[in-house]
């Protein structure tokens, strides 16, 4: 039997005797209260109630397909036509089949008018693994102060774990009709090809939508002014018309956007005003080799080199000033370059001669192998990071213990000898035996007193959350993006608040990644963990908002929040000058003086990685920082299991622990294809690697910094750097260093 059986059979009595508990075993204290505007209550069966017909709806989201693991916006104009105008809040549900996934409650005053009031948040992403059938559905009420008014029910596609969906977002002012050849534009972007190659799926195969990618038109006006926004997607398109309609601060959110690991194409056509000629120079850096070439009388700009591909911080570009329209134009060699470029094709994979964009070449394969091709993509697909576990173990506080099997037991044979030979001879000898029916319950509730005590002097931790912090930095030893995982473990149960600004709070169920078999919904059933409440958000996403959890006892809570361009002070360090490809073959004299400066900027408590091709991850000196432990088994989590179904799988995503799988991502599913996709803050961990490990150009650099019990990771990505086995010829440098052009005032 398993340990928390027991535990299972104590706890059934001790909510009678919490108030019999001794101070020390009430460890967590309840959290503080959070003032929730009034609401109504999520009913998953209640019947949709009519929309006032004072009350015009108008949604403008045009494009119902999430991306994998993205967060979602909402974007309504509510009109009314009535005498008084009403004044209120809204309450926003969002329902999967008969479960609910979250809450939002907006702390913001709303007055619908006859004009129209737009209502604009972000809510983050939601797991759907266990109902990938079913679409999430969107109910919201506005609550008024002349009563609660019902907003009707929006669905929105999600693509569930068996499947990967990406977004292409198209910046126009489109119209109403699209023409032939703006849906060609679309489709020659499309991921499938790219990402099905590498599997060689032909395509007699049979056409399941395992990868699948769709479009979306924004206009300019919808352009969002917060980064976290264009997180919806994987790539941007901004069309000549789309940029010279955008204002500064939408261009300045692209920006933080791309460097953050965005991937950007800009078409240039006609003349650009100052905004957008300041926003191009500050994507297409100069050199000296290429300075900026000034725009001319007419202000139109002039690329030294058309189309121009670049790195940007943790992003790409890429600037074409061709006509995107034409079918020259997209069966042209530049363009399938440019696309493989925005996806993070990887190195190897990346087109010497060109490929059709329609899919790969029809060939003829047997049978058998037609299969076996489709269950190894199929297989591939489902796989998640298993590495997970090591995560959690690096999270959970040292205080907390499992209670020992052999203590379980001890506490059990002895509450049987009480009750069975204790009992029948010491009552007999003292001939009252009638007083077993006194006695019995006296011990039984003794003897759960004792476990739920000796329970919490195991398992009672003092509630502090331990974190690991992913700060990355681009150029110019920028602050692009942050990633914060912490974990939430209450001897009690207890709620918990988190406050956030401008950022993602993203709940995990790490659970789903602790069994070594790419995808099985059943693992949930097999683990004794309870599981917290749908999260409770309140105020306005991602400005500032509220998440409150209802965390049961001793169910650890591993939560995500994701910002991109933080304001936060950085420790100075000069990032920009480190020849990662010398420092990695460095005497002892040279590592020893790198070592002396990253301690001065970090501290003593910090040490230096370096992450590249597929090398394992080379530490520069033993710095002693706690990481991860090499086992992924966590003391919260039952033994693993054996994949039986492994053997369609790369040998290289079985035995990497979470700091390399976190950094260089192992090349299997979509990772066969692409190096890493554009940020989400989701919880499926795909936005979190960096490097291509294909590439002998790039490099990676870790700085480790234990801080307390916590673990901050800073990770500058290096691009374009000459490799010790092969001097760097002009070609191989890249065109980021030799051949950037961009365009000036």
């Amino acid at each position: 039997m398993h340990p928390t059986h027991f535990l299972r059979l104590a706890l059934l009595l001790a909510p009678a005797i919490t108030l019999c508990q001794p101070g020390p075993m009430r460890t967590t204290a309840v959290a503080q209260d959070t003032p929730r505007p009034r609401g109504v209550t999520p009913q998953v069966d209640s019947q949709e109630e009519p929309i006032d017909p004072r009350l015009s709806i108008e949604f403008n989201r045009r494009y119902q397909d999430l991306r994998s693991g993205s967060p979602l916006s909402i974007d309504w104009t509510l009109q009314w036509s009535g005498e008084r105008l009403p004044r209120g809040h809204l309450d926003v549900h969002i329902v999967q089949g008969r479960r609910i996934r979250g809450r939002l409650l907006s702390d913001r005053e709303i007055v619908l008018t006859d004009v129209g009031t737009r209502f604009r948040t972000l809510l983050p992403p939601f797991n759907t693994d266990n109902d990938p059938s079913s679409p999430l559905d969107i109910r919201a009420f506005f609550i008024s102060d002349t009563g609660v008014f019902p907003l009707g029910e929006r669905s929105l596609r999600v693509a569930g774990p068996l499947r990967r969906s990406f977004v292409v977002a198209f910046c126009e002012p489109w119209q109403q009709a699209n023409s032939p050849e703006e849906l060609l534009l679309t489709s020659s972007l499309n991921a499938e090809a790219l990402i099905q190659s590498p599997f060689k799926r032909s395509s007699g195969l049979p056409r399941q939508r395992l990868v699948a990618t769709y479009p979306a038109r924004i206009y300019p006006t919808d352009v969002p002014t917060d980064p976290l926004w264009l997180c919806e997607y994987n790539i941007l398109v901004v069309l000549p018309d789309g940029l010279r309609a955008l204002r500064r601060n939408q261009l300045t959110a692209i920006s933080q956007w791309v460097d953050a690991g965005g991937n950007l194409c800009l078409f240039l056509d006609g003349p650009l005003s100052s905004p957008q000629a300041e926003f191009v120079n500050g994507l297409v850096r100069s050199t000296r080799q290429s300075p900026r070439p000034a725009l001319d009388t007419d202000s139109m700009p002039q690329l030294t080199r058309n189309p121009t591909r670049v790195h940007k911080g943790l992003g790409r570009l890429v600037v074409h000033q061709d006509s995107p329209f034409t079918a020259e134009f997209q069966d042209s060699p530049d363009w399938q370059t440019s696309v493989s470029f925005l996806w993070n094709q990887l190195h190897e994979l990346s087109p010497s001669t060109p490929r059709p964009i329609a899919g790969p070449q029809t060939v003829a394969i047997p049978s058998q192998e037609r299969m076996a091709q489709v269950t190894g993509l199929n297989n591939e697909i489902k796989w998640q990071l298993n590495s997970v576990g090591t995560l959690v173990k690096r999270l959970t506080p040292d205080d907390f213990e499992v209670v020992p099997m052999w203590l379980l037991g001890l506490l059990l044979l002895g509450y049987v000898i009480v009750i069975g030979p204790v009992d029948y001879f010491v009552l007999g000898w003292l001939k009252l035996r009638k007083w077993t029916w006194f006695v019995f319950p006296l011990m039984t509730v003794a003897f759960t007193v004792l476990i739920v005590g000796v329970s919490h002097k195991y398992m009672g931790t003092t509630g502090n959350a331990r974190s690991v912090v992913f700060r990355d930095i681009g150029d110019n030893s920028t602050f692009v993006r942050e990633n914060r995982f912490e974990l939430h473990l209450a001897g009690t149960h207890t709620d918990l608040t988190t406050s956030i600004q401008h950022g993602l709070f993203t709940p995990i169920d790490h659970r789903r990644f602790l069994s070594n078999t790419p995808y099985d919904p059943t693992i949930q059933s097999h683990l004794d963990l309870g599981v917290a409440e749908p999260t409770e958000y309140i105020g306005s996403i991602p400005t500032g908002f509220t998440a409150v959890q209802d965390l049961p006892q001793w169910s650890p809570q591993v939560n995500r929040i994701f910002r991109i361009a933080p304001s936060d002070p950085l420790p100075q360090f000069d990032w920009e000058t480190i020849e990662p490809e010398a420092l990695s073959n460095a005497s002892e004299k040279a590592r020893n003086a790198f070592r002396d400066t990253v301690h001065r900027a970090f501290g003593p408590r910090s040490g230096a990685i370096l992450f590249h091709g597929n090398h394992t991850a080379r530490h520069l000196w033993n710095s002693r920082v706690p990481l991860f432990d090499g086992r992924s088994q966590s003391r919260l989590a039952p033994p693993q299991r054996l994949n039986v179904s492994g053997s369609n799988f790369s040998d290289s995503g079985k035995n990497v622990g979470f700091l390399e799988g976190s950094c260089v991502r192992p090349t299997v599913g979509i990772f066969r294809a692409v190096s890493r996709v554009a940020p989400h803050g989701g919880d499926n961990f795909e936005d979190l690697p960096l490097l291509d490990p294909t590439d002998p150009g790039q490099w990676l650099l870790v700085i480790a910094v234990a801080e307390g019990q916590s673990l901050v990771l800073y990770r500058h990505l290096y691009h374009d750097r000459p490799t010790l086995a092969q001097p760097p010829s002009p070609g191989a440098i890249g065109e980021a260093s030799s051949t950037m052009s961009t365009v000036s005032r």
